[in-house]
């Protein structure tokens, strides 16, 4: 049940993406050795097979491939692709200081789904508090991401948002277009884990916007960091094949 009558929300019916639909399985094998590994080996032998490898090179294939492939869920990975994903991010800007005129920037909470909104908006909370944030937008996330900040203190009137982006290109798209009626020409401290934040950084600045970066995620297993770490190195990749880097 919504905490605040008042929040600023927006709900959006859902269009069926194709697309969509298949990237949380597609997701799901990367995230499942057990799965993917046997999958390469089997695609392994059915091209050895319409190409008529020899013998001792069907067996070495079938061997080495899911061998090689079992090397990006090790902990020296993790650290390459974290490496890797940190160095996308642009020269960092300086937070507004603690007391300045809370109209010069907004919050800015990507969905990440629970685990990760726990974390951004208690950073998000703290902004306010610190008068370095006028308001906090949450877009493609749950309703229940913004009812948490009203719990942590922030008043119903300084938080918006939307369930409707998918995506993280939406999440600055929509973002950009409510920023255009509410706050125009404000910075935007952009809160989210620091897997996702040189991905989202880069959307965002596509829309023209002055974006602060700021990683916020809570501890995390190895098993976690390397799934983020993952996921973002192969969306960071994706992005950059359409040109939206």
């Amino acid at each position: 049940m919504p905490i605040e009558a008042g929040l600023d929300w927006t709900d959006c019916p859902r269009d069926p993406l194709i697309w969509i639909g298949l990237r949380e399985p597609l997701l799901l094998l990367l995230n499942e050795p057990a799965l993917l590994l046997p999958l390469a080996a089997a695609l392994v032998l059915a091209i050895s097979w319409r190409l008529a490898w020899p013998r001792r090179w069907k067996i070495l294939g079938i061997l080495l491939v899911p061998l090689t492939l079992s090397g990006i869920y090790s902990p020296a990975s993790t650290a390459v692709l974290e490496r890797w994903l940190s160095a996308q991010l642009p020269a960092a800007m300086a937070l507004p200081p603690t007391g300045s005129p809370a109209a010069a920037s907004v919050a800015v909470i990507p969905g990440r789904g629970p685990l990760i909104a726990a974390a951004t908006t208690a950073r998000a909370a703290e902004l306010i508090r610190q008068h370095r944030a006028a308001a906090v937008y949450v877009s493609g996330d749950a309703r229940s991401t913004a009812d948490h900040l009203l719990e942590l203190g922030v008043p119903a009137d300084r938080v918006a948002g939307d369930a409707c982006a998918r995506t993280t290109w939406e999440n600055a798209s929509r973002t950009a277009v409510w920023l255009r009626d509410h706050h125009p020409g404000v910075p935007v401290l952009l809160i989210s884990d620091p897997w996702q934040l040189p991905r989202a950084s880069a959307a965002f600045r596509r829309q023209g916007l002055t974006v602060i970066p700021i990683p916020a995620a809570p501890p995390l297993s190895a098993r976690s960091r390397n799934w983020f770490a993952l996921r973002e190195t192969a969306a960071t990749l994706l992005y950059r094949l359409q040109g939206r880097n």
